[in-house]
């Protein structure tokens, strides 16, 4: 079907809609006249009969009218349209992939035959892509040789890997990766939207060397995350392929030991079927930091490493600074496991100058505008480096956003809700749901990728979706991850006209609750016993020692600190372990800012039990802040763990990690209390982290 690009336009906006507009309002966000909207209407209108649907006018407000189903499925076909013309942002998004690509120059006549416009437009483009361009990157204008793109090889990939993120709205590139059987229209709907950036059977490859990895390794990321990372690599290695590499990094030492270098490097020579040796440094080093920079899909998972201290002392700050502006109390436990599994890839994103693509951050900054003001400056007051772009403010607005809506309800819910953005997108919607609609019972979150399985596993009566599913033979809810209030309508419309069809399942529900809370008990009692077995371990390990050597040099105190770990596992190699502790004095320092204690973390596989110990020293010694600062300290923490540690395990080692963190009452037992006082706080705070674990 022929479609102007004016009209696809104005159907997108409607579609995005959730309440009446007027004409105004839509030539306003169109940034068009409403004239210029009023000569299209007519197009749009015949477009939506087509497909069984219609604007409703009222009161000069127009509304889009139709079955949820038909509206869903307009989703899905309006991005297979054709058009005789390109937008002006489509057009400069195609000038700057020829530019991109076209590392030595352009002429304008060039780009202007290839879009079908005037040399003068062009150059109007261009000015407005300068504008919109990263510092580091711009645009250069040569008589008789064109215009070129002036830019590094990194800045160049982090471009290509933003326009091919635009490109694709609603997860599309998750919904194709998902497809067993992909037909010729969605291949090659997929290829022009890679814009020849990337080779679409390329991206196919990478994709299914990134899924043996994620199922393998059992990596538990977002959806969202899991796709930026194929679109990174597949652009990575369509560079490499060019001839177009990266250079080596400065910070290249700091990360060549870590497990994500290796796996970066193993990934790449994989996908390019080389010898994991050939792959250059610099790419691998490239890869390992996307790799570092993923973000988690689980919030409860526990990070174990001394960037970790970093990431809480970051996050309490935070806190601080949002309850202080908007003189609210929040509940900070809750609100420190969520921050802390973003915030860590966050910082690498930022040390790194790593871009990302956030869909939906128009939407933050337009429904919660105070917000998002309170947190864009309580982050740059506690967080000394670059500023961070607003994509990055925006996903910290959903785990704040998520809290601050909970506080007015505490509801339970019922559904399945899929939603590919992460955390604090599903918290918020989560959070949304249970407030709006009190009836919903129970609740689930899910990815695409765990659906199917869900669906298989879990009777549920309804399915709330933030992505386009397509054609699917199931029912489902579509909606935005604010849940708009038309949204809300019409998921409690569909509750209230289906009530009477709960109450002829309610016997069976019952049974099948009886059963389900069985087997829920079993686990819950597998998981409490696991957590009583890691405590005992630890404090049967425990110690607090006064070292009385006199020494300087920090690798001589770590040997005779892990010299005395042989009393307990005489199979430890010291010299190893000094290594592995030291590893990470680069990347992240040791001295907990703030204090007079320097703790140190590892992981290794011929630890074989945990270790938890503390150490006095006989003189203060310098050391390397966590915020690269050089510090003095006398108190020592070592945390060790095997290499494979159950999940319950790493929690308590990271609790533990958390207790010299902003804690006025340890540091006072420190610092006065006698050996006895100092191993019975030690004792009540375990004792009270499995009390917390058996109430939740």
């Amino acid at each position: 079907m022929y479609l102007s690009a004016r009209a696809r336009l104005i159907l997108e906006q409607f579609l995005s809609y959730s309440l009446p507009v007027t004409l105004k309002k839509l030539a306003k966000d169109l940034n068009v006249s409403e004239r210029t909207v009023r000569r299209d209407m007519k197009e749009v209108e015949e477009t939506l009969t087509s497909y069984d649907l219609q604007l409703k006018k009222e009161n000069s407000m127009y509304h889009l009218q139709g079955t949820e189903k038909d509206i869903q499925n307009f989703r899905w076909y309006l991005m297979d349209l054709s058009y005789n013309e390109y937008s002006p942002e489509e057009r400069q998004a195609r000038i700057l992939k020829t530019l991109l690509k076209e590392e030595d120059g352009i002429k304008l006549i060039a780009l202007a035959n290839e879009l079908n416009v005037t040399v003068s437009t062009v150059s109007g483009d261009l000015n407005k892509l300068e504008e919109q361009l990263p510092t580091d990157v711009s645009i250069e204008r040569k008589r008789g040789a064109g215009v070129s793109l002036q830019a590094t090889e990194v800045s160049r990939r982090h471009l290509m890997s933003e326009i091919v993120g635009n490109q694709f709205p609603n997860y599309q590139l998750i919904k194709y990766f998902q497809e067993k059987e992909k037909s010729e229209a969605t291949a090659n709907w997929v290829e022009e939207r890679l814009l020849n950036l990337v080779d679409e059977s390329l991206l196919q490859k990478v994709e299914i060397r990134i899924r043996d990895w994620r199922e393998q390794q059992a990596v538990q990321i977002s959806d969202e995350a899991y796709s930026n990372l194929i679109v990174h690599l597949s652009i990575a290695v369509e560079r490499i392929i060019d001839g177009s590499f990266v250079p080596s990094y400065q910070s290249e030492q700091e990360i060549l030991s870590s497990s994500e270098y290796e796996v970066g490097k193993r990934l790449l020579a994989d996908i390019l079927e080389i010898d994991p040796e050939v792959v250059p440094e610099g790419e691998a080093v490239y890869a390992a930091l996307y790799l570092r920079g993923l973000k988690s899909s689980k919030a409860d998972k526990d990070f174990y490493e001394n960037e970790d201290i970093q990431v809480i002392l970051l996050a309490k700050k935070l806190i601080a600074a949002v309850e202080t502006k908007l003189a609210k109390e929040l509940p900070k436990e809750q609100l420190l496991k969520g921050l802390i599994s973003h915030l860590k890839p966050t910082l690498r994103r930022l040390q790194q100058g790593m871009r990302i693509y956030n869909p939906l951050i128009q939407s933050i900054k337009q429904d919660y505008p105070d917000l998002f003001k309170v947190l864009r400056t309580a982050f740059d007051s506690v967080y000394s480096g670059a500023q961070a772009p607003d994509e990055e403010i925006g996903y910290l607005v959903l785990h704040f956003g998520a809290v601050l809506l909970q506080l007015e309800s505490q509801n339970e819910f019922s559904a399945l809700v899929v939603c590919a953005s992460g955390i604090g997108t599903s918290r918020m919607l989560v959070t949304r749901l249970q407030q709006k609609i009190p009836q919903l019972k129970q609740l689930q979150t899910v990815s695409l990728f765990e659906l199917g399985r869900k669906r298989k596993e879990t009777k549920v009566d309804i399915i709330i979706s933030t992505i386009d599913l397509g054609k699917v033979d199931f029912n489902y809810f579509l909606v935005s991850p604010i849940l708009t209030e038309q949204e809300i309508m019409q998921i409690d419309i569909y509750l209230k006209n289906t009530e009477n069809s709960f109450g002829k399942r309610a016997h069976k529900q019952q049974e099948l609750q009886a059963e389900l809370t069985i087997l829920e008990a079993v686990d819950l009692l597998q998981e409490r016993q696991l957590y009583h077995e890691v405590v005992l371990s630890v404090l049967s390990n425990f110690k607090y020692v006064h070292l009385k050597e006199q020494l300087v040099l920090t690798e001589d105190i770590l040997r005779a600190v892990c010299t005395k770990l042989l009393e307990k596992d005489p199979t430890l190699d010291v010299e190893l372990l000094i290594g592995i502790l030291l590893r990470d004095e680069h990347w992240s320092g040791f001295g907990i800012p703030n204090t007079s204690i320097a703790m140190f973390h590892a992981r290794d596989e011929m630890i074989r039990q945990p270790f938890f110990q503390v150490f006095h020293l006989a003189e203060k010694i310098s050391v390397k802040g966590m915020d690269q600062s050089e510090m003095k300290v006398d108190k020592l923490i070592l945390l060790l763990a095997p290499e494979k540690y159950s999940q319950q395990g790493l929690r308590v080692l990271s609790y533990i990690s958390a207790l010299f963190v902003d804690n006025p009452e340890l540091l006072e037992v420190l610092d006065y209390g006698s050996d006895e006082e100092v191993s019975n706080y030690f004792v009540r705070s375990l004792l009270d982290f499995l009390t917390i674990q058996s109430e939740s």
